[in-house]
């Protein structure tokens, strides 16, 4: 009998659990008396984390003029909220990657993920969103239900791989045949275990149909979005053309014009290769090799 997807996602909490920094960073960001140097210290006795913190600062997504060379002082600039987005970016890359996978390159999915993550932050600072770091965040963490698949039930998710294949399917209607679910509700469940923020919720299971979205669908048109817009480029087709499998609505609802996708993916390009050392190293570590 095939487990559900919240069977999925409760033995994946039972094996991983998110950074004690991070969980004890997300309490001292619920006390309004928190100041930045108060986030500062927990990030500082993590090393990774700081680093990780301070080269995304200072990497071209956020492009400011002078080296902030302090986690105190990048707080103080980019804001609590940001902050958390970020650190929940580069911790989950982390505790994710602890899941292994043989059925696909691990380099190939943060490589894509990043690439979702860039052109949803690209999209929503094009549609006035003032915090882009939370569809950052959004876009990065999309699939991670493909990890837990992947890992729990290799076998049909080779056969539901193989469904995908033809022009019929993707790969969402093709778990939903083999598993009675998909990859999205898999991440959903996971999220909602770990206690992460329901725009995260609701963007995991609904970023194939967003139109089924009843809550953030803002958020979960821009994935959406950004997921079709990256998967066109990666297939080296022209973005111009009518885009693969999108919900036409989704346009609607973020109200801004296919025309600014070339000025997307330019913008991407431009940030991928940093971003991606910084929150994968070891993906491009792989690449250079």
């Amino acid at each position: 009998m095939i487990a559900t997807a919240t069977e999925l996602a409760r033995g994946v909490v039972k094996l991983l659990s998110l950074p004690t920094a991070y969980l004890r960073l997300s309490e001292l960001l619920q006390d309004p008396t928190t100041s930045a140097e108060d986030l500062g210290a927990v990030v500082r006795y993590d090393p990774g984390m700081s680093s990780r913190l301070l080269r995304i600062v200072n990497s071209p997504l956020y492009g400011f003029p002078d080296e902030i060379d302090s986690v105190s002082r990048a707080i103080a600039i980019i804001g609590t909220r940001q902050f958390e987005d970020l650190i929940l970016a580069t911790t989950a890359v982390d505790t994710f990657g602890k899941i292994p996978n043989e059925l696909f390159e691990m380099s190939k999915f943060w490589e894509h993920s990043v690439l979702c993550a860039l052109a949803s932050r690209s999209l929503a600072r094009r549609c006035s969103v003032l915090d882009g770091e939370r569809l950052f965040v959004a876009g990065l963490l999309h699939d991670v239900g493909k990890l837990v698949i992947f890992n729990k039930l290799p076998d049909l998710a080779q056969e539901a791989l193989e469904i995908a294949q033809t022009p019929a399917h993707g790969l969402h209607i093709a778990e939903q045949q083999v598993f009675g679910f998909t990859h999205g509700d898999v991440g959903s469940e996971l999220f909602t275990r770990w206690g992460l923020p329901a725009s995260l919720q609701a963007v995991a299971r609904f970023h194939h149909r967003p139109t089924e979205a009843r809550i953030f669908s803002f958020e979960t048109a821009i994935v959406h979005l950004a997921d079709t817009v990256v998967n066109r480029a990666e297939s080296y087709h022209d973005v111009a053309d009518e885009l693969p499998r999108h919900e036409p609505a989704a346009w609607e609802r973020i109200g801004v014009s296919k025309n600014i996708l070339g000025e997307v993916l330019a913008e991407v390009n431009d940030q991928f290769t940093t971003v991606l050392d910084v929150i994968s190293p070891s993906t491009v570590r792989h690449k250079r090799a």
